[in-house]
């Protein structure tokens, strides 16, 4: 007799979740839940890769969760948010990781939408074209609801999770004017990204509030990575006219930052103030003053479920977008 993902879960007690959370290699599972499901799998005869994901196709109850990566802490905290709201509602999550890849976007899609997934929650791919939102629209029309987090597509209709983006560069920028800071660089993100676009409309109209001039050789575009980070960095502070506060617009900027100062032997928060967005928890060990944006990630995987969970249940009823936009916290290292 052939298992279901729900025969594995009553027999090692746990839920559909948790079996799915094994299958797949992602999310918090105990080791001994862990070894106790992959016990039952080989004891059925079937491997935990290809055939037992096969089994999750046979759970009535599941949604897609599509993310770029599960490495960046930040969609590893929604990852988070996002199962534990599942868990209380017993539903499964597949999780596919598209690397930024749109054609990978697509295939992957294409691959829900077989698996009659209840529900799809996505961070579309930052290199997007039209066909992103086209393809969430066809899943739509097939039944299948579609919740955006973190970022928008153009001219799309779909419920979404975003942050302030504008808002809280703004209000990074104006923390340091008030610190006494004049000469404020940027290491922005791609002109192509909307979410960059929203943060650099912040940062200018922050500066023009305040009377500030903003150095073009101080706005350095860069490319979400950390390697431009450091790159960007080097540049800012080997100008004569060097500035004496940095505002990255992304985490892995922000690291590349921290590496440069540190490799060059600045001390961050004295020398040269760095802020940046998502509080990465090593760095107070190692004594560094860093100024940060703090963005609700596991609230942002809550909340879009949340959505999500109320569209399936109204079956579509209602089908104005709703968007959820939420507030930043400041976290400024003074000296």
């Amino acid at each position: 007799m052939s298992l279901t993902i729900k025969d594995i879960a009553e027999k090692a007690g746990v839920s559909v979740a948790t079996v799915s959370r094994v299958i797949n290699g992602s999310g918090y599972v105990s080791e001994k839940n862990k070894k106790n499901i992959e016990e039952i799998i080989r004891e059925s005869n079937y491997c935990p890769n290809a055939a037992a994901r096969s089994l999750i196709t046979q759970a009535s109850d599941m949604i897609g969760l599509v993310m770029p990566e599960r490495v960046n802490p930040f969609f590893v905290k929604v990852y988070d948010g996002v199962t534990r709201k599942a868990d209380e509602e017993n539903i499964t999550v597949l999780f596919y990781k598209t690397d930024d890849d749109e054609k990978k976007q697509g295939e992957i899609l294409k691959q829900l939408k077989a698996q009659s997934v209840k529900g799809i929650l996505i961070t579309p791919s930052l290199y997007q074209t039209s066909a992103t939102r086209k393809m969430l629209e066809a899943v739509e029309r097939a039944g299948i609801p579609v919740v955006l987090i973190d970022r928008d597509t153009e001219g799309g209709d779909f419920d979404a999770v975003f942050i302030d983006n504008k808002g809280a560069i703004y209000k990074a920028t104006e923390q340091l004017i008030q610190a006494g800071h004049m000469q404020i660089a940027a290491v922005t993100s791609p002109d192509f990204s909307r979410v960059g676009a929203r943060r650099q409309d912040g940062f200018l109209e922050c500066m023009k509030k305040h009377g500030l001039e903003v150095c073009p050789d101080w706005v350095i575009e860069g490319e979400l990575s950390v390697e431009s980070g450091y790159d960007a960095c080097k540049r800012l502070m080997e100008m004569e006219n060097s500035p004496t506060a940095i505002v990255a617009f992304s985490s892995s900027e922000l690291i590349g930052c921290v590496k440069y100062l540190n490799e060059a032997g600045y001390r961050i928060g004295r020398d040269v103030c760095l802020f940046g967005f998502d509080d990465i928890g090593t760095f107070p060990d190692f004594g560094l003053q860093l100024s940060t944006i703090e963005r609700p990630m596991r609230e942002m995987g809550e909340l879009a479920f949340e959505l999500l969970w109320e569209r399936i249940h109204n079956g579509g009823k209602n089908k104005r977008s709703r968007e959820i936009l939420l507030p930043t916290n400041i976290k400024f290292a003074e000296k």
